[in-house]
């Protein structure tokens, strides 16, 4: 028998500590090694890091039916590979890892967490596949948002295409927006619609086939291949989307009948996932049958279970300077609007309010960050976004909506300004903040009335309430 060891009394090990310090206290020589071992082995790996997971990630991840479903799908998505370890996947994943450290970026590290269980599941279990990995980033929060975000331009794209098509049938068919009027009545695209509000849903469900595909046939995707019908998911999902507002809008189906949802689901299989799935199988016949990889081994050598110690402390590392971050004072220094009162808000956030409007300024650490998107903000306030345009106040191009929660109405203008540029297109700002110009805040000004809110926006656009000073860093 070996020597035995104890711990320390009183004294508590989180993580990477904690399997360090277990692991130092076993033999790691495989030869060695009996499978109840390894068995252990890989239990205490898989659990570092679903710690170190949940205590880092526990304020991104949001546990809702995207999500969870997305976890449920991973072992019928899992294909079996071999156990060997790739330094080219080593190298990326801690690049990605550093530059989230770095620069603090919680989205970044979340994907370089994505890469490390991807590694622990190809080294440890033999299964991984590339499949996990595309579900899991469809299922994350990142995705959802930026769905959300570029749902405005395509809802908007979407109503024109439908009112032009519904206008060889009616002349007094219009796009208003995101509204469609037709013969007096006013047709919302709204995105609580069952439309592209299921965008994430349909592409989980694409990565599913794609598995099965591959798994039933024995046929692997060729990368281009495969991101080439993940497009094609996007542009069926626009035809679905084309063809249910037609549906809905010339049967005359209002959001409160229950056909409502109904035609959207059915037009997501119809037009979407069935044609998906028949032309993956049509494109699968021309490939090569792949050869299955050996049954895992359980074998662990010595410097692959030092290598998981290591993984386990870098995404610590990283985990705890990520939490750390901090926003400039000078982001939010002389930012005033003159007539209300000013309120600094978490992460650098600006209200300012009056008795006859609510403003709000939201700071952009960087061209690659996310904004404070009104739709998310009011939306998880309890309101509902409706009539969506873009149009023209002092000048201006502006978003402007209404915000509806029982029998409020609010009328609310979002754009985004550094002080010297004003612009609402997401690729402009983010090119001019990846040129070195001044930082970009997102502006959001609520009122009670439609003049009212012209009145405010056109005094804040003459305000420069956002300085040149204040955008640099």
């Amino acid at each position: 028998m070996g020597p035995y060891h104890h711990c320390t009394p009183g004294r508590i090990y989180f993580g990477s500590q904690a399997s360090a310090t277990i692991m130092m206290h076993l033999p790691l020589n495989s030869s060695r090694l009996l499978l109840p071992q390894r068995y252990l082995l890989a239990w205490l790996i898989g659990m570092g890091y679903l710690l170190t997971a949940a205590f880092f990630l526990r304020q991104y991840l949001l546990w809702n039916p995207q999500w969870l479903l997305g976890l449920a799908l991973l072992p019928f998505i899992t294909l079996r590979t071999p156990q060997k370890t790739s330094p080219l996947l080593l190298l990326v994943t801690g690049c990605i890892l550093a530059f989230s450290g770095y620069y603090q970026i919680t989205t970044v590290y979340f994907f370089g967490f994505l890469l490390v269980l991807w590694f622990a599941a190809q080294t440890l279990l033999g299964r991984s596949g590339i499949y996990p990995l595309l579900m899991l980033s469809v299922a994350s929060p990142i995705f959802g948002y930026v769905a959300d975000i570029l749902s405005f331009p395509l809802r908007l794209e979407l109503t024109r295409a439908a009112a032009f098509l519904i206008g060889f049938m009616y002349d007094s068919a219009k796009a208003a927006g995101n509204i469609i009027l037709l013969n007096g009545q006013e047709y919302s695209v709204d995105p609580a619609c069952a439309g592209l509000h299921l965008l994430s849903f349909s592409f989980m469900i694409a990565v599913f086939l794609l598995a099965h595909v591959h798994r039933t046939q024995q046929k692997a995707w060729t990368t281009w291949m495969l991101f080439g019908l993940l497009l094609l998911v996007l542009g069926l999902n626009l035809v679905s989307n084309l063809l249910r507002i037609l549906v809905l809008v010339l049967l005359q189906i209002g959001p409160s009948n229950p056909m409502h949802d109904v035609v959207g689901l059915l037009c997501l299989v119809l037009y979407t996932l069935l044609p998906f799935y028949f032309l993956a199988r049509k494109a699968s016949m021309r490939l090569p049958r792949t050869e299955q990889p050996e049954t895992p081994q359980w074998v662990f050598p010595k410097k692959v279970l030092w290598l998981h110690v290591g993984l386990l402390v870098s995404v610590t590392v990283c985990g705890f300077k990520v939490q750390q971050k901090k926003v400039s004072s000078q982001i939010v220094a002389q930012i005033q609007a003159p007539g209300f009162q000013k309120e600094l808000l978490q992460d650098g956030v600006h209200k300012f309010t009056n008795e006859k409007a609510l403003i709000y300024m939201k700071p952009i650490r960087a061209f690659y960050s996310t904004e404070h998107h009104p739709m998310i903000c009011w939306e998880g306030s309890g309101y509902l976004f409706q009539n969506i345009s873009l149009g023209d106040i002092g000048g201006h191009l502006v978003y402007t909506g209404i915000l509806k929660k029982e029998k409020a109405l609010l009328h609310t203008a979002w754009w985004m300004d550094n002080g010297q540029y004003q612009t609402v297109e997401q690729a402009d700002w983010r090119w001019r903040m990846a040129k070195g110009e001044p930082a970009f805040h997102l502006v959001n000004v609520t009122a009670a009335s439609e003049e009212e809110l012209v009145r405010q926006v056109t005094q804040l656009l003459e305000s420069k309430a956002i300085t040149n000073k204040v955008a640099h860093r």
